[in-house]
């Protein structure tokens, strides 16, 4: 089979191993990226930042700051090995919701997009669940 063959057959034809290796890169890719860019910074700097970090819900801004460390650092970790993946990725909307409109509401696209972007990958990843190469499959997956 020749290249071009072999190129126009997956272009419409996909296994589940690919869609499953699809999910791992999306699941590591967008949990790296939120916990080194988002997560880390916060833990590490939890008692510096904690009396000016925003307070968008009224629920005080300490609370509100555990709440993001736990999505963005805890539940990302969760997330790169596929662990309880659909439950996990509930916080991390909520956070991504909150993050984009009510944060950045009101502001241009701009400004909302990169959470905009997280909230697409969480959203994709509940409805999708963790695929084969995840802790979920190897624990709770059909035997």
């Amino acid at each position: 089979m020749g290249a071009i063959e072999l190129f126009n057959k997956s272009v419409v034809t996909s296994s589940s191993k690919s869609v499953s290796f699809s999910l791992l890169v999306l699941r590591i890719g967008i949990s790296i990226s939120m916990i080194f860019l988002h997560g880390y910074p916060r833990f590490i700097n939890f008692s510096k930042i904690n009396s000016e970090f925003a307070d968008p819900l009224g629920i005080g801004t300490e609370t509100s700051l555990v709440l993001v460390v736990f999505a963005e650092f805890f539940c990302s970790l969760f997330l790169v090995f596929g662990l309880l993946t659909r439950w996990i990725c509930v916080p991390l909307i909520i956070t991504m919701i909150v993050a984009t409109w009510i944060v950045n509401g009101g502001k241009d696209f701009i400004f909302q997009e990169k959470s905009f972007i997280y909230l697409i990958c969480y959203i994709s990843l509940l409805i999708s669940g963790s695929g084969y190469f995840s802790l979920d499959f190897k624990l709770f997956g059909k035997k």
